[in-house]
């Protein structure tokens, strides 16, 4: 309200120097003749874009959800065909431009309908999404929201409070049987430019920091309530943590080829979710501390990567890592480490000793690597649970750790492996 009375004084202010240069009528002729030629009235350049900011604020106030966006196109739309299986894509501006010609057609033949709007947040969605989205009946919805909440596009905004409304969003969908598809927050970059060809760097009002921490909610919070979680991040990620250049021109919305890489990954989650049984009934849940899970839903959080300290070797540990998966198979690659091991056992720079045996309890791990050069590796520790930036309970091992050269102990160090969140 006091931007919009700030703009209002602007105005004022505006029209009141644009009347300053009108010569009064009522003048003889002979001072008409000793004055100088009075100058035409200013164009005042400031003006439009005064009065335009003006309107847009006075527009937000009266509604600021934008319900009136979609009103007349929502009235139109007919209700679902027998057998369709519409889905209503959430968001903001990089849904509300996805249908965009210029970025190709959006999902052609399929019965998918585009709700974003630009520059919202996800209080924003959250007031709208029952005309926008429940009202249509969709089969599914795709909800892809936070990173205007990270950069206070609607004032300051604690990351639970985004959360919340993700998860209240979720909740409308289920309870009115719909299903839910998660998206993950994009990453954003410094190498984009604005429309005058000057860089920006979006990472000065979204650090990547916040987005891994929100990212790392929606897929916890996905996977407890039976939610599909759509991983743009990953894809679209590049080796500095930052939106791959050729995916965007600002390093914010996609280009092209930021939706030609987003709308396959959207179809798999789509197709995911259609698969499931609809459960209105399904009581919606927070992550489940430790002390309140059952003994299987524990073991399968000590499985995974675990880093481990950053002098485990002389090169650092960016190739090095403990993989703990009791049935053998590789774990999904990390998003934001390529480099990270996906294959079960203990990797040294590169290097990868398998398990020769081991035993997993919820106490601890121990294990003892087969011979790779002439060199085997035994570790026996315990575990232990911290708190990760928002992330609570999050496993650690802390132990002895032994290397044998030639069947001749060479080195015996304490050592701690950190389980890594997959983002």
């Amino acid at each position: 309200m006091r931007t919009a009375f700030k703009l209002s004084a602007r105005l004022v202010m505006a029209l009141t120097v644009c009347t300053t240069g009108v010569v009064s009528p009522v003048k003889t002729y002979a001072q008409a003749q000793a004055e100088p030629q009075a100058k035409p009235p200013c164009d005042c350049p400031g003006l439009a874009e005064a009065k335009a900011r003006l309107e847009g604020q006075a527009k937000r106030l009266n509604d600021w959800p934008d319900l009136a966006r979609y009103q007349e196109a929502n009235a139109k739309l007919a209700a679902p065909a027998k057998d369709e299986q519409r889905v209503v894509f959430m968001g903001d501006s990089i849904t509300d431009m996805w249908v965009l010609p210029r970025f190709g057609a959006f999902f052609p033949g399929k019965p998918y309908i585009g709700r974003g709007i630009s520059g919202q947040t996800t209080p924003q969605m959250l007031v709208r999404f029952r005309a926008d989205v429940v009202a249509l009946r969709p089969a599914v919805v795709v909800i892809l929201a936070g990173t205007n909440d990270l950069a206070g596009n609607t004032g300051p905004i604690a990351l639970e409070e985004t959360e919340g409304n993700l998860a209240s969003m979720a909740e409308l969908a289920r309870a009115n049987g719909i299903r839910v598809v998660l998206a993950s927050v994009m990453p954003v970059s410094n190498y984009g430019h604005d429309r005058d060809g000057n860089p920006i760097d979006m990472r000065t009002k979204r650090p990547p920091e916040k987005i891994l921490e929100l990212n790392a909610w929606i897929r916890k919070y996905a996977a407890v309530n039976d939610h599909v979680y759509l991983n743009y991040f990953s894809t679209m990620v590049d080796e500095h943590g930052l939106l791959k250049k050729e995916l965007s021109e600002d390093g914010l919305h996609p280009n092209a080829a930021g939706y030609a890489v987003m709308a396959p990954l959207a179809e798999k989650a789509i197709d995911s979710a259609l698969r499931e049984i609809p459960a209105s009934g399904f009581s919606p849940q927070s992550p489940v501390p430790v002390a309140r899970q059952t003994e299987q839903e524990q073991m399968r959080e000590l499985d995974g990567l675990y880093y481990p300290d950053p002098d485990f070797t002389e090169q650092g540990s960016s190739e090095s890592g403990l993989v703990i998966s009791p049935d053998g198979k590789t774990i999904p690659p990390k998003a934001n480490d390529p480099d990270a091991p996906t294959e079960p056992g203990l990797q040294v720079d590169g290097r990868l000793f398998k398990f020769a045996r081991s035993r997993l309890t919820l106490q601890g791990f121990a294990f003892r690597t087969v011979t790779v050069d002439g060199c085997e590796c035994s570790f026996e520790g315990k575990f232990g649970r911290e708190k990760v930036d928002i992330i609570p309970d999050v496993p650690y091992l802390a132990g002895v750790l032994t290397e044998k050269r030639n069947s001749r102990v060479v080195q015996r160090k304490k050592m701690n492996f950190g389980h890594a969140v997959v983002l």
